[in-house]
């Protein structure tokens, strides 16, 4: 079994492990025409201009551990943080000392399929070295999400996820 990387186009050996998500959701469900003259997109910030000011968003990496092992299953998310943060981010994201910054708030913009209703969980976005995406752990709750990052996901779990991206 092998698979197509997303990032880096090469194929690998192995089941994928992670899924990156293109565009957070509400500039994904935009049309072609008003994609172009609303969203600003980059590799890992975009933003989504609107009548009562912009909405900001940066890629994060939520794990998933799996028992048993010692990876992971990741989504390559979308995180919506206020401007303030997002220009904070900006000048600490490529800085050696940005990890040691506090923890930022923000919502979760993706629906991660098949889990339902993620798009809106409450997230906390970690900086971690520059060459990582930051951690996006999510906050405290009973969604099924939640819980899988704190107690983790079997191994069939993981092929399960694995094979919605095939």
């Amino acid at each position: 079994m092998s698979f197509t990387c997303d990032v880096c186009g090469e194929t690998h050996a192995g089941e994928t492990r992670d899924i990156r998500m293109g565009l957070p959701q509400p500039i994904y469900l935009l049309d072609e025409e008003e994609r172009r003259s609303r969203a600003y997109v980059e590799e890992d910030f975009a933003v989504l201009r609107g009548q009562t000011g912009d909405r900001c968003f940066v890629r994060a990496l939520l794990e998933l551990p799996i028992d048993g092992e010692d990876g992971y299953f990741g989504y390559g998310a979308w995180v919506e943080v206020s401007e303030e943060d997002v220009a904070v981010l900006g000048e600490l994201w490529d800085d050696e000392e940005g990890e040691r910054a506090s923890p930022f708030s923000g919502t979760l913009a993706n629906e991660l399929s098949p889990y339902a209703f993620t798009e809106g969980l409450a997230v906390r976005l970690r900086l971690r070295d520059v060459q990582l995406l930051p951690l996006l752990e999510l906050e405290d709750g009973e969604h099924e999400l939640v819980r899988a990052q704190r107690h983790g996901i079997s191994s069939h779990r993981a092929h399960q996820l694995a094979a919605t991206v095939a």
